[in-house]
């Protein structure tokens, strides 16, 4: 009689486990559950307030009167007059940095006859490369 109690052991201790096992895993599903939902609920009510934060802010922007405030402001063609002059100050600047630089196996461009005198564009002067410190000789 004492085989079959084995016998039976072996059968009945996997089902119970089994058992035991599911029981672990249900309550962990509904614990899962309830901390998805209060995370579904956190998520919900935090989307709530960025959409008033924002739904304000956009009113406040598109609000006529600071419009017509910031044109009134800002010369907007003096903003485009003043970016053109730094853009062409910014190309003038790099050629003359291009034509300063070249490496020295280049050969130089023949020169251009001069047919009539152009009027000095004012060029802002370009800077000279930081000196290099001397280093310290190393006492051998």
């Amino acid at each position: 009689m004492e085989t079959k109690k084995y016998l039976y052991a072996a059968v009945g201790a996997p089902v119970a486990v089994a058992k035991s096992t599911q029981t672990r895993v249900d309550g962990i599903r509904t614990k899962i559950e309830e901390n998805m939902k209060a995370f579904g609920q956190d998520a919900q009510k935090r989307i709530d307030d960025w959409a008033t934060t924002g739904e304000s802010t956009v009113e406040r922007i598109t609000d006529t009167k600071t419009i017509d405030d910031l044109t009134t402001r800002v010369d907007f063609d003096q903003v485009q007059t003043q970016v053109n002059k730094l853009r062409d100050q910014l190309e003038d600047l790099v050629t003359t940095w291009r034509s300063n630089f070249r490496p020295a196996t280049e050969a130089p461009a023949p020169a251009k006859p001069a047919t009539a005198p152009k009027p000095a564009a004012k060029k802002p002067a370009a800077k000279k490369p930081a000196a290099k410190k001397p280093t310290a000789a190393k006492a051998s």
